[in-house]
């Protein structure tokens, strides 16, 4: 057993691995790197020029927080999608061979995602109908289920609400129903 170690370890290349290793590991650091500065240039994108032409919209102030919310996310999620599949690049997997099977067991999971996609239909439809915005006041109702407060976050799968005692309550859009905005004023 021991001859076995010993041959094995005279085979081994040790600055080779090391080489790789080193490689990787800074290839990973400046990939964090990137990803971080991305991250920030997207946020003060949204900031500088995304919000000011929001103001130049027809769009009230809750509306337009809703929308430069919404945009955020999905340059996050964006942003952290390249990361994830550059990360597993770097790192040696194959990562077309990930994708197929991730397709393979994304219509395995989508059969039992209903309720994702429900949310995200009905968020869809929360966004587009302008049904609350950003800084509402709103009551959410499901059946004998009521939530009552301030909205804080609509997102394409749940709505974030601020009740009076401060509680931040996350309700899936699924389960919103009825909404009752008590901050509009009769619209002709």
């Amino acid at each position: 057993m021991q001859e076995f170690f010993q041959r094995y370890l005279d085979k081994l290349d040790l600055t080779t691995v090391l080489e790789n290793l080193l490689t990787k590991v800074i290839s990973l650091l400046l990939l964090i790197l990137l990803f971080y500065i991305a991250k920030k240039f997207l946020h003060v994108a949204v900031g500088k020029i995304v919000k000011p032409s929001l103001k130049f919209s027809n769009r009230d102030a809750g509306r337009q927080k809703t929308i430069s919310r919404l945009l955020e996310n999905i340059f996050n999620y964006t942003l952290y999608f390249f990361l994830i599949y550059c990360i597993l690049s770097i790192l040696g997997l194959p990562v077309s061979s990930l994708l197929a099977g991730a397709g393979i067991a994304g219509v395995a999971i989508g059969m039992g995602a209903q309720g994702f996609l429900s949310d995200v239909i009905n968020g869809f439809f929360i966004l587009f109908e302008r049904q609350l915005d950003v800084g509402d006041e709103v009551v959410l109702t499901n059946g004998p289920i009521t939530v009552s407060g301030k909205v804080v976050s609509v997102g394409i799968r749940t709505t974030q609400l601020r009740s009076d005692d401060q509680a931040l309550h996350f309700v899936p859009n699924r389960n919103i129903t009825v909404v009752s905005n008590f901050s509009r004023k009769e619209e002709n």
